[in-house]
């Protein structure tokens, strides 16, 4: 049987006061959701874990811990066992143990990293209570790939360590900071909505005409450049309309008249699509080919003219 390759996957990031945030996102959690998630957090190498049992009374969805070429499947829970990294490809799980003298400090990160680059707008990072900043570099790559971002925000079952959610809050990029059993909903209702980008519909059902989001389009370049001084004119059709798309389902916003009617009363929210529509340009700063033309062509011919020029004038100089 072909295994479905159309739902979300959620990864989970925690690590100090975990228990506590479980508790409460699972509480939240609707019975069959729709979704995968994978529960990453720092533990002790010394000790064995007792989270999956833990989590297992919390949540009806069967509970794994995750072995080596584990599959992801749908209203599942994968959790890392203690001491390991993982990471995902093809919606297969892939656990490396630590090295016992250069352990990975930010398994968060790679776990949500992998998962952005091999489900892209299927992906949704939580990052719960944690200790440190682990998460925040892996909500920045969900967030380049068009994933949902979430962070926790302060309520009855934490974050009693705030420093990850807060980390995460200050890169601008988390679509929800809402309590952790608030969480379980929302990531519901993406699973529900995620497959709108594909033929987005209204509030029938049935799905927007496509000259219909052509005429927001325009509505929507004339709002960023006149409040943020871009024109997103020549931006790719197809990723401008799939960034606005994902903005409309974060605020549940089901028409394009309505989130430009939206954006024309709140300027907050024109920041934050244009920080949506900007994320994935940072990505050209890892690009590794395209600094290495940079460096062995570009570079060389603007000082071999520069060069030229600088000779010409020395010898105009000379020859006074």
């Amino acid at each position: 049987m072909t295994r479905p390759t159309t739902f979300p996957i959620v990864g989970i990031g925690a690590s100090a006061g975990a228990v506590e945030a479980l508790e409460g996102f699972f509480r939240g959690m609707p019975r069959n959701p729709g979704l995968a998630c994978v529960i990453v957090t720092h533990l002790s190498p010394d000790r064995d874990s007792m989270l999956p049992e833990i989590v297992a009374r919390l949540t009806d969805m069967p509970v794994h811990a995750i072995a080596d070429g584990t599959s992801i499947e749908p209203n599942n829970v994968y959790l890392l066992p203690t001491d390991a990294v993982v990471s995902v490809k093809d919606r297969t799980l892939h656990v490396q143990s630590q090295d016992k003298i250069r352990r990975e400090r930010k398994p968060i990160d790679v776990f949500f990293s992998t998962l952005a680059a091999d489900v892209g707008e299927l992906s949704a990072g939580v990052i719960l209570s944690g200790a440190d900043s682990d998460g925040t570099l892996g909500i920045k790559a969900i967030k380049e790939r068009g994933g949902l971002t979430l962070a926790q925000a302060g309520d009855g079952f934490g974050p009693h360590h705030p420093d990850m959610p807060r980390s995460a809050i200050a890169t601008g990029l988390v679509d929800f900071v809402v309590p952790a059993e608030v969480m379980g909903q929302k990531l519901a209702s993406f699973a529900a909505g995620v497959f709108m980008l594909d033929g987005f519909a209204g509030k029938s059902g049935a799905q927007t005409n496509a000259s219909e989001f052509d005429e927001a389009r325009t509505a929507i370049y004339a709002i960023l450049r006149s409040q943020v001084g871009h024109d997103f004119s020549g931006y790719k059709v197809n990723t401008f309309v799939r960034r606005v798309q994902r903005r409309m389902q974060v605020l549940e916003i089901l028409t394009p008249e309505a989130y430009v009617a939206r954006l024309s009363k709140e300027p907050e929210e024109v920041a934050a699509l244009f920080r949506d529509l900007l994320i994935n340009v940072t990505s050209f700063f890892r690009d590794a080919q395209a600094f290495e033309a940079l460096a062995e062509i570009v570079i060389p011919q603007l000082l071999e003219g520069r060069r030229r020029h600088n000779s010409r004038v020395g010898a105009r100089l000379r020859n006074r």
